[in-house]
């Protein structure tokens, strides 16, 4: 039979742990919803120096995004690579396939709408993550050539399963789905 002491240490440590517990599911909460609650895939607006005049701030839009990439060229698979891309842009970490996005865009002092959306171009994905495509070519198979099987392959970008001629202008938007197939 425990001691009193032991049945002490061992109600100290449940505390302890229980404690612990709260405070990691109150970060994961606060992470991912904000502090005023709004959640981070919405995205927010801040503009800086607060209290200075509306003309004189400068504002911004940031969000945490995910975007799901799909290649298939010439009948093999690619992966995006982990651990690619700028940390405070496009980048991956070890989600197969997954891009995050947790940048900063500018946004209009008055209407809080983003006024540049360039860092989200589709094109900014391929060239931050090293992915060699063109508007006619990946990985150095043109449209029109021919794959190892002898087959002619041609490029085509679907974004939500939508193809799309002009992709590399796209404008991600949050939970995209992209599929690139040459083949």
């Amino acid at each position: 039979m425990a001691s009193k002491k032991q049945i002490r240490t061992n109600i100290l440590v449940l505390l302890f742990v229980l404690v612990l517990l709260t405070i990691f599911i109150s970060f994961l909460a606060t992470h991912f919803t904000g502090e005023s609650g709004v959640k981070s895939d919405k995205g927010i607006v801040f503009c800086q120096p607060e209290n200075a005049p509306i003309e004189r701030q400068k504002c911004f839009f940031t969000a945490h995004w995910h975007f799901h990439f799909d290649m298939n060229v010439c009948g093999q698979k690619k992966i995006l690579l982990f651990e690619t891309g700028d940390l405070q842009k496009l980048h991956t970490h070890v989600e197969k396939n997954k891009v995050h996005w947790h940048g900063v865009l500018p946004a209009d002092q008055k209407t809080k709408n983003i006024t540049d959306f360039s860092d989200l171009k589709l094109s900014n994905v391929f060239k931050q993550l090293n992915i060699p495509i063109t508007s006619n070519s990946i990985y150095n198979f043109k449209s029109g050539g021919t794959c190892p099987d002898g087959k002619t392959a041609t490029l085509k970008v679907f974004v939500n399963n939508e193809q799309k001629k002009d992709f590399m202008d796209y404008i991600l938007k949050d939970k995209d789905k992209i599929a690139i197939e040459f083949g």
